[in-house]
């Protein structure tokens, strides 16, 4: 999933090159720097990229004598983010001693656990990885994640967190991130009897999911993310997906799209 949105942030970034809207590169794999930078005239703008509804963040949990933690988060602004908001609900807690969303989660000893430096270790010790997998799965899969639900302005001030003012998702379209517009465009859509661009914020749902998290190989991990889902489509669409992609760009549709008039 990870080669097909890097593949969508390049072919996003090369439509959007011919028309003189994209600037700078793509993000790749760097976390200091938004997916897609944009501009109009010129001032720039971050976007972020997301080919479907999916997680907008991660950071490791791990268990260490009886007791969930987190794994490290200091220095990283976005694992800082997640790790504020989780406390801000309550996160450990539901994990390791009451709440109503970890109820089905707390109590129950992984085979994956830490040492005291955080290294993974299995309990018992050598015990195969698939194996460990499947018993883990089994006992915090499903309906036993913990699910915590929350404003999907977090989500936006997450990625505002990341320098980005907008976020397109290929298969819904084009936001402002809790109605931020740094390039302008809505004055010039209005100004043109178009519409707004949607915010973010107003159309999707979104949640704090804890889950254990298969990494290939038979390595796995138990992961704290952000999610988001029920999106509501915008009208607009600057990186749209060609039907049956997941990550090339429907050229006649961006051909047609309005709000290329907003970056005039």
């Amino acid at each position: 999933m990870a080669q097909e949105g890097f593949a969508y942030e390049t072919n996003a970034y090369n439509a959007l090159f011919t028309l003189d809207i994209s600037t700078g590169g793509t993000a790749g794999a760097s976390h200091d720097k938004p997916d897609l930078t944009i501009k109009k005239k010129k001032i720039t703008a971050g976007v972020e990229l997301k080919i479907s509804p999916t997680a907008a963040g991660s950071l490791v949990m791990k268990y260490h004598k009886g007791k969930w933690s987190y794994g490290a988060y200091k220095g990283e602004i976005e694992k800082e983010f997640i790790h504020d908001m989780a406390e801000a609900k309550k996160l450990l807690r539901q994990m390791n001693t009451s709440g109503e969303e970890g109820k089905d989660w707390r109590g129950k000893i992984p085979h994956l656990q830490n040492d005291a430096n955080g290294k993974k270790i299995m309990i018992p010790a050598g015990m195969d990885k698939r194996k460990a997998y499947a018993a883990d799965i089994k006992k915090f899969g499903g309906s036993n994640e913990v699910h915590i639900e929350i404003p999907a302005k977090m989500i936006c001030d997450y990625y505002i967190k990341k320098k980005c003012s907008y976020i397109n998702v290929g298969s819904h379209g084009f936001y402002t991130l809790n109605g931020q517009d740094d390039l302008g465009l809505n004055a010039t859509l209005v100004k043109n009897g178009l519409d707004e661009i949607p915010d973010f914020a107003k159309n999707a749902s979104a949640r704090i999911r804890v889950r254990c998290q298969p990494k290939g190989g038979g390595d796995y991990q138990f992961v704290t993310t952000m999610e988001f889902s029920k999106v509501k489509k915008s009208i607009y669409n600057i990186a749209p997906l060609m039907k049956g992609s997941k990550s090339s760009i429907d050229a006649a549709a961006l051909k047609k799209e309005q709000l290329l008039l907003a970056f005039k």
